[in-house]
Formats: structure tokens, sequence, C-alpha cells
């Protein structure tokens, strides 16, 4: 063989073993990034997905904090309510007890003979309203059993009044039907005497002192 020809085919055994190596080499190369790629890959995912977890147990108890939260919050509004709505309600029932007995009382005043010493009484709001418009001639209404009573004591009146006042008074007594008095001046002037208006004047006062007795 010729040592020329020879030397080709070692020239050409060696070129493909070069390539062959430098082919490996590429190709361990590339497997090797590619598995260091796939390794970075694989950890970025795994700390994304341990990230999310993370989130979503942080969130899952800020959750249940909240819930918690918002279920103390209702349950208190719940009770206050309930505590506002039975205050409420036990202010209507005594509104209603108090309201009661007023009308009762009304009732009463309206009826001469259920009030007990009703003569005291119309003589002290008579002579109450006489002293207030300092006496001279007045012109008293009441109701039948007011008249007569007041009749009785007219005399007395008159010069009681009188007295105190140091004006001559002259009483005219006029059955109106009105329960209590109402007194009026030659001049106009009126003094409303009446129960009732009597009632109204002191009602606040009246509702107060009857709460502390009914509900003390």
């Amino acid at each position: 063989m010729d040592p020329e020809s020879d030397s080709v085919i070692d020239l050409k055994s060696a070129s493909r073993k070069g390539t062959r190596k430098i082919i490996e080499k590429i190709t361990a190369d590339a497997n090797f990034e590619a598995q260091s790629i796939l390794s970075y890959a694989e950890k970025q995912v795994q700390d994304i997905l341990n990230s999310a977890i993370n989130e979503s147990n942080t969130a899952k108890q800020e959750m249940l904090k909240k819930g918690k939260q918002e279920a103390i919050t209702e349950k208190n509004r719940i009770l206050s309510q309930a505590r506002l709505d039975m205050r409420k309600k036990i202010l209507v029932a005594k509104e209603e007890q108090i309201n009661k007995v007023l009308d009762e009382t009304k009732n009463t005043l309206s009826d001469p003979d259920r009030i007990p010493d009703f003569k005291q009484v119309i003589k002290a709001l008579t002579l109450e309203a006489c002293l207030f418009m300092g006496g001279g001639k007045l012109l008293v209404k009441t109701n039948a059993k007011g008249v007569g009573m007041l009749k009785g004591m007219q005399a007395d009146l008159e010069k009681d009044i009188t007295k105190k006042t140091g004006v001559t008074t002259k009483l005219s007594l006029v059955d109106e039907g009105i329960d209590g008095v109402v007194v009026e001046s030659s001049h106009g002037v009126v003094i409303d005497n009446t129960f009732l208006t009597r009632l109204e004047r002191r009602k606040r006062e009246i509702r107060k002192d009857l709460s502390e007795i009914l509900f003390r």
C-alpha cells in the first residue's frame, strides 16, 4: 500500500474521531445545560407553589380571623339591638300603665261623688283662683254639686277674700257642669282651675311621681 494513501486514511479517521468528540462534547454540554435549566425551572415552579401555598394559608387564616371578628361584631349587634328593643318594650309598658292610671284619675275627677273631701277641694280651688284675681266682683263657674257646696260657705269665702286682698268681694255662683272651678272677673280675666287643667299643668311632675310609685 502506498504510504501516502495510508496517511490520507489516518487523517480521515482522525478527523472523524475529532468530529465525534466535538459532537459528544457539544451534546454533553447541551444535556448539562438542559438539565440545569430543567432543575432551575423545577425549583422555580416549586418556589412558586410553596409561595402560593403559604399565601393561601395566610389568606385562609386572615379569612378565618375576619370571619370570627365579623361573627363577634354581629353577635354584639344582635345583643345590643335585643337590649334596646327590651328597653323600648319596658318603657312602652310603663307608659301604658301610667296612662291607665291618669285615665282612671280623670274619670274619678269627673265624678264629684268619687272625689274624697270634695267640699274642701272645691273651696280651696275657689279661694286660690279668687285671691289670684285680687277679689272684687267675680263669677265662679262650677258644676251643680260645686254650686251647692259653695253656697253653704259663700259668705265666709267673700269675707276671707276681702280681708286678704283688701278689695270688697262678691261671688256669683253658676252651674256650667264644670269639674272644678273657673273664675272670671268683671273685666273678662279668666282663671281656669278645673281638675283636668290642673292635672295637665302638673302632668310631667305627676308622671314622674307615678313612675317612682309604680316601678321602684
